[in-house]
């Protein structure tokens, strides 16, 4: 049962991470109408400023821990509430 608890964390995490990055993507584009200057997409990367790259890397680096803290915190409740039942 373990393994399928861990198992299903990381598939959250991994999925919760996707959107994240598409959430925070979407959300540099709407206030900057810009395209997010990312790995993904290396265009946009070379041609911003670096201090636009190192703030995109703050705003989606800050918005990635949060996904991940409630991500954890979510999972580790479910955990609980399957012990209990």
């Amino acid at each position: 049962m373990k393994l399928v608890t861990k198992a299903l964390a990381i598939g959250i995490s991994i999925i919760a991470g996707l959107v994240a990055a598409k959430i925070s993507g979407a959300i540099w584009k709407g206030a900057t109408g810009e395209q997010p200057p990312n790995v993904t997409n290396p265009e946009a990367q070379q041609r911003a400023k670096i201090g636009k790259v190192l703030a995109f890397a703050v705003f989606s680096g800050a918005s990635a821990s949060i996904i991940q803290a409630v991500t954890k915190r979510w999972t580790q409740k479910l955990v609980e509430k399957k012990r209990t039942l």
